[in-house]
């Protein structure tokens, strides 16, 4: 059986602000507050661990801050190994209003030093790369060149490791280049790649064959949030349709939950169909929690009974 790793080089505290009447160029009063430990990674590793599918998550923090983090990890079960440096992890605020969508402030501060990562890329390539399912998420921290965070992935993949992609840090050439085995592009991503959004399902299974074809992964998703996803191997394509939530807590990590959803099923050898059904139902029922909450277990499944997956 495969084991799944999560990689987060720019780990995060998520701040998550509820104000029902939020106003641009006016003061706000917030009727509440939630602090997480986050990045993708890390969120991909917690969807997991709490729905009992095990993972390791390698992560790099900061000194300053990061015994705090590192108390939330434990609090929660996450296993991991941390990489500890100078400095702080970065601090993210999302305003979640009572109508609209969110809106989230990134702070782009943290700085690991190439040795770390060296260190890093030593002690997974030290496990079976062959035996791994490797999710790679967020964007590449200064102090790092993408040429290098790259060469690492290169050697991942060239060692076996079935590697998942999610980061705004690469184009499609890039990705052209490392050919990961999945990567699952949200509406906003999936404009940067074709300079469009598709318009429904069908368009986006288009659009997901094609990226597969043109070699940017061996796999492909597209999400459409709550209108479903698609999904191409080139081989096989689905139209994966999802329940409409009238009124989702918060629609962050809902992306990170879904990659979740693809490891546990492909970690325990579920069939296609039923992989990608699962994938969608860690995604929607992540929805349902607040901030960047792990989706619940029973959302899970209550979710995952009604989702629908339907050939091209």
């Amino acid at each position: 059986m495969k084991q799944i790793r999560t990689i987060t080089l720019n780990p995060c505290f998520d701040h998550h602000y509820t104000v029902p009447d939020f106003a641009f160029e006016k003061e706000n009063l917030a009727s509440g507050v939630l602090v997480e430990a986050g990045g993708k990674g890390v969120n991909t590793s917690r969807a997991l661990t709490v729905s009992g599918v095990d993972n390791l998550a390698y992560l790099v923090v900061g000194d300053e801050n990061g015994d705090a983090f590192l108390a939330e990890m434990k609090k929660v079960g996450i296993p991991y190994r941390h990489f500890m440096i100078p400095g702080r992890i970065r601090e993210n605020i999302t305003i979640h209003p009572t109508k609209g969508k969110e809106t989230r402030v990134s702070l782009n501060t943290f700085r690991v030093p190439e040795e770390v990562l060296v260190e890093l890329e030593t002690a997974i390539l030290a496990e079976d790369p062959q035996n791994l399912l490797v999710s790679f998420s967020g964007r590449i921290p200064q102090g790092l060149t993408k040429e290098r965070v790259k060469e690492f992935l290169k050697k991942l993949t060239h060692g076996g490791a079935k590697v998942v992609i999610d980061s705004a840090s690469f184009t499609p050439d890039d990705l052209m280049e490392l050919h990961p085995w999945f990567i699952k592009p949200n509406e906003q991503e999936i404009e940067v790649f074709l300079g469009r959004i598709p318009k429904n399902l069908h368009e986006a299974a288009r659009d997901a064959k094609e990226l597969v074809k043109n070699g940017v992964s061996e796999s492909v998703m597209i999400s459409l949030g709550g209108d479903g996803a698609a999904f191409s191997d080139g081989e096989s394509t689905y139209l994966l349709q999802v329940p409409k939530l009238e009124h989702p807590a918060s629609t962050i990590g809902a992306g990170d939950s879904t990659i979740a959803g693809l490891l546990a099923g492909t970690k325990e050898g579920r069939p296609q169909e039923e992989t990608l059904r699962l994938a969608v139902a860690f995604g929607t029922a992540a929805c349902m929690t607040e901030g960047t909450l792990p989706p619940r277990p029973e959302d899970i499944r209550a979710v995952f009974a009604q989702t629908k997956a339907e050939r091209e």
